[in-house]
């Protein structure tokens, strides 16, 4: 494990390129985040603070790419450097909208902080999100034309690009701050440190995790990102799919005591659902492709049952 004190200009500079995981979360950080970042911004600033303590990213390094790319995979960490990625694009935007601005290298931002020069394809790209926010935030990128959407990232670019606009910190002084924003960059070696075991010192407030969400964590997180992809997609995702979104975490933890109940022969604690599947994992012969199948098997079975029994009683 490597931890460096640093910022988002010195994270992203070189031929880098920083991953999220398939099976985490989507980009979620609202309004209140964003204003909270801004007011810590405005404050050192107007203080002449030399620099503001932001919090940690926490990524894997993985194999360099043939075209000499170093990729990083982000375990936590992904709302905050993505935020700091939406600014930075708000940003050049209001600089390059307004050419008699001074003291902000719009060029050097998109060079140094959003793209890798002369790469195709994905490895242009900085930071690369989940696929359904990958698309929009590369949209941003690239300033393309956008459609009208509600969704987090566009609706925090618009905030940090009015924000700028209204000229309470001048932007040649949202670019430094932005420099002095002070991170701690952690960076594993998947084959020497335990990637979940840091993910819980670091969240031990639980970071609103869900008792499934940690599961999903322990199960994937160890593998190799090939092995993740295929069996989020194959297997996870279409068990998330069996419940509906709005109420998608909370049965998904009821499946999951239910599972260990009939496993353990014991009812555990909602809240203990996680800490007991992580004991009855480690203690089990199975693989994790063909634990995960045997979790989605059953669970795919007793969907089917109560949606045959619905009918039934509708009927």
């Amino acid at each position: 494990m490597i931890a460096d004190k640093s910022n988002m200009f010195a994270i992203l500079n070189g031929y880098k390129q920083f991953t999220i995981p398939v099976y985490q979360r989507f980009y979620s950080w609202g309004r209140e985040q964003c204003r909270r970042l801004w007011q810590d911004i405005l404050n050192m600033q107007k203080t002449g603070k030399p620099g503001h303590f932001i919090g940690s990213i926490v990524n894997i390094a993985e194999k360099a790419a043939a075209t000499g790319v170093q990729t990083f995979m982000i375990i936590d960490g992904q709302q905050r450097m993505t935020t700091l990625t939406l600014m930075l694009i708000a940003l050049r935007d209001y600089a390059e909208d307004h050419p008699d601005i001074v003291g902000v290298n719009t060029p050097m931002i998109t060079s140094m902080c959003l793209k890798n020069d002369y790469q195709e394809g994905l490895n242009r790209y900085k930071i690369v999100l989940s696929e359904a926010d990958r698309q929009e935030l590369i949209d941003l990128i690239e300033r393309k034309p956008m459609q009208k959407s509600d969704s987090h990232l566009m609706k925090n670019y618009h905030y940090f690009y009015d924000r700028i606009a209204s000229g309470e910190l001048a932007p040649a002084d949202v670019y430094e701050s932005i420099g002095k924003l002070q991170i701690v960059n952690i960076t594993l070696d998947r084959h020497k440190d335990d990637p979940q075991a840091i993910f819980e010192s670091l969240n031990s407030t639980g970071m609103d995790l869900s008792q499934s969400d940690l599961i999903r964590n322990h199960i994937l997180m160890g593998l190799e990102p090939e092995e993740q992809t295929y069996i989020y997609e194959n297997i996870w995702r279409p068990t998330e799919l069996l419940f509906e979104s709005e109420s998608q975490a909370s049965f998904m933890d009821g499946f999951f005591r239910d599972y260990l109940t009939i496993h353990l022969g014991r009812i555990p604690i909602m809240n203990r659902v996680y800490e007991e599947f992580k004991i009855f994992a480690e203690n089990g012969p199975s693989t994790v492709p063909a634990s995960s199948v045997q979790i989605y098997t059953p669970m795919r079975s007793i969907i089917r049952i109560s949606s045959s029994n619905a009918a039934i009683s509708v009927n």
